[in-house]
């Protein structure tokens, strides 16, 4: 060709190019620039860059797009770039390697996608160019096609008509790959057939329903391929990994039994993106994982990375469940506090504390402590607090407490502790609004804020029992007699008059002429109609007692013994600098009268409940060591004690409760008030699910059918409110048996 030949359009070009005899193998891993000058004589160095500078390069995008992806590339760049089908298809015929790379490791199909040329696009696909794969910068074909709908078709789309077509063309050319890889002549070769063979394995697996078409007529050949695996030489270097992620994905369609194939040879492999081939390829793993972990923990180390991976993907595609299942399965739940973000924080804590209950011990723990680091990563203090409180761990709830910097959501949480009568001790200087919270947990102004509430619903009417049982509307012929006076009736009347105006602060029987309806009960009736005035003025500590005052200078001890009763009742769940319960109630502890001691005593258990107060605690143990007191009042002086010290595991008290019952007579055991002791014994270990265990054993020690019934009373109240699925199960198979010697 001679010097002075001219070159005035890529079609002149491109035909003498094709004129030119070569290897196109060859071409392909030149420049494209490069291998022009070479090729074509008389035309200068920046011919191509001129040429496309006139036709194709009309702004400064096309220009960039040019430098950075063509100018260092294969022909294929650059007839991506202009959009030659009739040119890239002569090529790609005649054994072009699709997959070629510029120096930004970008393919042909990257370029294509960047110029929206979908017709390239179909017939480089055709030719199993990859649409996953990834060049320096870590972009796909598929991320430069995002913003165009009709790219993005062409590179995601089915690239056949129908079924048949694609039948045929993979039974042709999927054979020719596979000998291509197993052909130990040429290693570039080889490397060809396995970019291409991947590509199709990738584009059957991104969006696998059922077995991919290439996979099942791959199953037989993965042997050889295998076998060839462990004959390939160290050169080029990408050529063992990218064969072991092939193998990786062959292997699900084979049973693997107990080898974890498709692990071992994802470890092997290129560790490219875990998404490549589709969530089946992952939820493999995810079942693999767990399995090659537990069997070997040598290997620990690097199946780390690949969890993580898994883990990311998982989080970002709406599989928190599965990112979860896979980190509980390997006891790493640490690494989901660092991968999880703030939008889907709230879904992942959801299905951490939903799985508490079906996960023995201590993994519920380690659960809620994960969630609880997440909510507390993302300032959600509610949340928080409550996960905390479900720990039942005080020192927990304090730092979550101290930690919140909002003052309006410091009173939420102290709105929240106050709910469930947790109190958390406030020094000066910690927080800048101490008197207010402190206020809000005590429940000082529960009483108010229930009365405005009852006003606003306009509710504050008081109602009689006879509202309740409906008794206007029976009958004429079941009510002719006249009605009578009952005392068990009446004590019924005073429970109802009590649950039904509680907290309303006042009635129509005992707040406005108390002792005609007290007179009107008998016994332990007094005690009780006396005790539910507690009820109507509960959380009124001020008002309350006033009212309650005059009945303990009654001279019936029944009487007086209902009112240190409803002392209690009204300061249950509110706290006073004053502790007046504790002032007057602690009088009357050790009182010669038994009805006196039962209303104290019980009255301090549930004005103190919860509190865990060993003041309190103090005052109420001389009444189970005091000789003069009958079996009912040391029972009723245990559940108080018990009350007080809920959820703690009181060493002390749990060795006193051991004590008496070791103690007592088979006979006294037989009575019904020994179950307080029982109750009080598993009301110490409430919540704390295996901290019983110890307990649990020292009862075997009771003679039956005592020993069988606070066991499991006692395990009842271990595990109240966790939703152990395994416990349900365990106290559903006791309720099945007889307990008994009559059948």
């Amino acid at each position: 060709m001679s010097e002075t030949t001219a070159v005035t359009s890529l079609s002149e070009l491109a035909e003498r190019l094709f004129a030119k005899p070569s290897a196109l193998q060859t071409i392909s891993a030149e420049s494209a620039s490069g291998y022009v000058n070479a090729a074509v004589s008389g035309v200068g160095e920046g011919l191509v860059g001129q040429l496309l500078a006139a036709e194709h390069c009309t702004s400064a995008n096309d220009q960039k797009v040019f430098n950075d992806h063509v100018s260092t590339g294969a022909l294929l760049h650059l007839l991506a770039f202009v959009g030659r089908q009739d040119a890239t298809e002569w090529l790609l015929k005649n054994g072009a390697y699709v997959h070629t790379r510029n120096h930004g490791g970008s393919t042909p199909l990257h370029v294509a996608a960047l110029r929206h040329h979908s017709e390239i696009i179909n017939l480089l696909r055709y030719y199993h160019a990859d649409v996953y794969i990834q060049n320096k910068d870590g972009k796909t074909p598929l991320d430069f096609g995002q913003e165009e709908d009709d790219v993005k078709e062409a590179l995601l789309s089915n690239r056949f008509s129908s079924e048949t077509i694609e039948d045929e063309f993979l039974q042709d050319r999927l054979p020719t790959l596979v000998e291509k890889v197993l052909s130990p002549k040429d290693q570039e070769e080889r490397l060809q057939g396995l970019m291409c063979l991947r590509a199709e394995i990738r584009m059957a697996t991104s969006s696998m329903t059922s077995v991919p078409k290439p996979l099942k007529q791959l199953k037989d050949n993965l042997p050889s391929l295998v076998e060839c695996y462990e004959q390939l030489p160290s050169s080029p270097p990408e050529l063992r990994p990218l064969l072991a992620d092939t193998l990786s994905v062959l292997a699900m369609v084979q049973d693997e039994g107990d080898q974890r194939t498709t692990l071992k040879f994802r470890l092997l492999g290129s560790q490219e993106q875990i998404s490549s081939y589709g969530h089946p390829y992952i939820r493999r793993l995810c079942t693999q994982i767990p399995e090659e972990y537990n069997s070997n923990s040598g290997s620990a180390t690097e199946l780390l990375p690949l969890v993580r991976d898994i883990a990311v993907y998982c989080l970002q595609h709406s599989a928190e469940a599965e990112a979860c299942d896979l980190l509980m399965e390997i006891e790493k739940m640490d690494m989901i506090v660092e991968l999880v973000s703030e939008d889907i924080h709230d879904r992942v804590c959801l299905y951490l504390i939903s799985c508490v209950k079906y996960v023995p011990e201590p993994e519920d723990s380690i659960l809620l402590h994960t969630a609880l680091k997440i909510y507390r990563q993302f300032h959600q203090f509610p949340h928080a607090l409550r996960v905390a409180m479900m720990l039942n761990d005080p020192a927990l709830i304090k730092e979550v407490f101290l930690q919140c910097p909002d003052s309006m959501v410091r009173k939420q949480l102290a709105f929240m502790l106050g709910r469930q009568q947790m109190f958390v001790e406030l020094e000066e200087g910690q927080c800048p609004d101490v008197e207010d919270l402190t206020d809000i947990m005590s429940n000082v102004h529960l009483n108010n804020n229930f009365l405005a509430l009852a006003r606003e619903l306009d509710i504050m009417e008081p109602k009689v029992p006879e509202d309740i049982y409906k008794t206007h509307l029976e009958h004429a012929r079941f009510s002719t007699a006249a009605a009578v006076d009952s005392a068990r009736a009446n004590l019924a009347a005073s429970f109802v008059n009590g649950f039904v105006n509680c907290g309303f602060g006042e009635d129509k029987l005992l707040t406005e002429d108390g002792n005609r309806w007290i007179y009107k009960n008998k016994g332990h009736g007094m005690l009780s109609a006396t005790g539910s005035l507690g009820l109507i003025l509960l959380w009124d500590v001020e008002g309350g007692l006033t009212q309650i005052d005059k009945f303990l200078y009654s001279n019936e001890d029944q009487i007086k013994a209902g009112a240190l009763l409803a002392c209690g009742i009204v300061n249950t769940g509110v706290r006073n600098e004053c502790d007046p319960a504790l002032a007057l109630l602690s009088d009357y502890v050790l009182h010669s009268s038994s009805t006196m001691r039962l209303g104290a005593v019980v009255g301090l258990g549930l004005a103190y409940a919860g509190s865990s107060r060993e003041d309190v605690i103090e005052v109420l143990t001389p009444v189970m060591e005091d000789s003069n007191s009958s079996f009912e009042v040391v029972c009723l002086g245990a559940l108080s004690c018990a009350l007080v010290a809920v959820g703690t595991c009181h060493g002390d008290l749990s060795e006193t409760f051991l004590q008496l019952i070791l103690e007592k007579e088979a006979e006294d055991l037989s009575k019904t008030t020994s179950r307080y002791l029982a109750l009080a014994l598993a009301l110490l270990y409430l919540g704390k699910q295996e901290a019983a265990m110890a307990t649990t054993e020292a009862l075997k020690a009771v003679p039956q059918p005592f020993s069988s019934f606070a066991s499991t009373l006692l395990e009842i109240c271990a595990y109240a409110g966790t939703g152990n699925v395994l416990k349900i199960q365990s106290l559903l198979h006791t309720c099945s048996e007889f307990h008994g010697s009559d059948k």
